[in-house]
């Protein structure tokens, strides 16, 4: 008897730390972060606007580079009938409109942080930084689009944060310990926009890569 009751709390406590998935996909997040650069993607961006049950699809690719920390450059380009490009460099975003063959020109000073969630969230972030900002829970295993993905969610903690994102949910890889895809909430009504990447390769792109390429002759707006 006195063998096995150490046996026994062994066992118990081995079950106990297995049992920790949410652990499991932070600690893959972690190790993708450590050895992240940039990437290039295929995107799918679903906007769903509840009110009206309607979905706003798009498609493209997106490519950005984490020079620094808080320094990250980022193009979308997404094609199809609504086509335009996104190019995020410092505190500027430039939307070019090739129908129209405008650029508009934002400047988003100190919402830079803000708008990186809505592209950059779980993407060569640490653990540590997200628990600073979200209360991170593990929602469950689920494969997308036949990856095996951790589903977790996030509650931002920030009251100014919550008034424009209410829950963000990454579904994080097994393989690679990025995100496949995400769910940004963006009102209690339901209105959300959901992102799925495929086809990632890991090679951070050059600056030239990153380049808004227009042609002769587009207008430049500057919009508030």
């Amino acid at each position: 008897m006195t063998a096995f009751r150490p046996l026994m709390v062994a066992i118990l406590c081995a079950g106990a730390l297995a049992a920790d998935p949410l652990a499991d996909v932070l600690a893959r997040m972690d190790k993708s972060a450590a050895k992240f650069k940039g990437m290039s993607a295929a995107i799918t961006r679903d906007v769903y606007t509840a009110i009206m049950k309607d979905h706003n699809v798009h498609t493209g690719t997106i490519k950005f580079l984490r020079v620094k920390p808080g320094d990250v450059r980022v193009l979308i380009d997404f094609t199809g009938v609504d086509a335009q490009t996104v190019a995020m460099d410092g505190s500027k975003v430039s939307i070019y409109h090739p129908k129209a063959n405008v650029i508009q020109e934002y400047d988003i000073g100190g919402k830079r942080a803000l708008i990186d969630q809505f592209f950059l969230l779980g993407f060569g972030a640490k653990s540590t930084e997200i628990a600073a900002d979200y209360k991170v829970s593990y929602v469950g295993a689920e494969p997308i689009d036949g990856q095996a993905t951790g589903h977790i969610a996030l509650i931002p903690k920030s009251a100014e944060v919550l008034k424009q994102l209410k829950q963000a949910d990454l579904w994080i890889s097994d393989a690679s310990g990025l995100p496949v895809q995400q769910k940004f909430i963006l009102s209690a009504d339901g209105d959300y926009q959901l992102a799925t990447y495929s086809n990632v390769s890991l090679t951070p792109p050059s600056d030239q890569d990153l380049k808004l390429k227009v042609p002769k002759g587009v207008k430049t707006v500057k919009a508030n």
